[in-house]
């Protein structure tokens, strides 16, 4: 394992109160300015200099680590690939090579010219953060925007690594993000003992303002979500509310209205009942699928309600030290 110094090593020690972060650098000196700069009672932080031992660390702690603070390294293409594979996003900074500087001790200059970060492709997904040393100083700041905005990443839309074709591996990894988000939100919640959360979602991925080709996919695919929870819904065996939760928060982030959903059910429902008439079999069985329909609307409902902010609330509350 690194030689470097790291403050959480065991599932066990986890704690809702601080943001558990994992850094990954092959250099000692940046290293050494991330431990001064989250130096703090409200990090947690796990070093690690070889990529193996990156790879083994987030592949058990997946679930409690709450950043990724990576410097960019060749070897971390592999690392990335070997994350999607196993179906696992977490939110992430990315730390670009350049001349090293003590970024704790070096003052923040505002007029400093840098390139622009956010034309360069995702080497993780679309939601990661990238930054130089040079601006290591305002480490926290980032840390809050890469997690801010990996909550607000819409699930529906291209979450971006060309090198996975398979799609039904990409719906196991846009599960994988809707549970990461799901947690995320839930630890920050708690952490400050909110009755509710403002999320943060992206305008650009409403329903409304998708192109019609884009809409109708979206359709196709809340349809099909919906249709299998129907088909599941009685079944005690089936994890039935991660179903519903996926499909819940999938319609959340593009905005759709409870009457949307009630139209898929009546589409639906039509099917089903066209396709009992043609068997001679009675469609009375089909009231029962108000229940889930219900179900459904009242988790969407709720989210919904939880998402409405008090006159003083922000997501970026979320992240401010007491």
């Amino acid at each position: 394992m690194s030689d470097y110094q790291d403050t959480f090593s065991s599932t066990t020690e986890f704690s809702l109160a601080k943001l558990h972060i994992c850094l990954f650098s092959t250099q000692q000196q940046l290293s050494n300015s991330v431990i001064k700069l989250l130096n703090s009672d409200r990090y947690e932080l796990k070093c690690l200099s070889l990529v193996q031992d990156l790879t083994d660390f987030i592949l058990e702690n997946q679930e409690q680590i709450d950043c990724l603070v990576l410097l960019r390294d060749s070897q971390l293409d592999l690392v990335m690939n070997q994350l999607w594979q196993s179906e696992i996003l977490l939110p992430t900074l990315i730390v670009e090579l350049e001349q090293l500087v003590d970024a704790a001790e070096a003052p923040v200059d505002s007029n400093t010219s840098l390139p622009n970060l956010t034309t360069i492709n995702p080497l993780y997904h679309h939601a990661e953060i990238r930054l130089y040393p040079t601006q290591l100083a305002e480490i926290n700041s980032y840390i809050n925007l890469a997690i801010t905005k990996f909550i607000s990443f819409a699930p529906g839309s291209k979450i971006g690594h060309n090198s996975l074709q398979d799609e039904l591996k990409k719906e196991a990894v846009r599960k994988s993000l809707i549970a990461q988000q799901r947690r995320l939100t839930e630890k920050l919640k708690e952490r400050l003992g909110y009755l509710g959360i403002y999320y943060k979602r992206n305008p650009n991925f409403f329903y409304r303002n998708l192109s019609s080709a884009k809409q109708k996919e979206l359709h196709h695919q809340l349809s099909s979500s919906y249709r299998q929870i129907i088909i599941e819904y009685f079944n005690n065996n089936f994890p039935i509310n991660k179903l519903i939760d996926e499909f819940v928060d999938q319609a959340f982030f593009a905005d759709i209205a409870t009457s949307q959903i009630l139209e898929i059910h009546m589409e639906l429902i039509d099917d089903f009942s066209h396709q009992l008439k043609i068997e001679g079999r009675n469609d009375d069985i089909l009231l029962d699928c108000r229940l889930p329909l219900i179900d459904v609307i009242s988790h969407l409902c709720e989210m919904y309600r939880r998402s409405i902010p008090g006159a003083n609330a922000s997501l970026e509350l979320l992240f401010t030290v007491e």
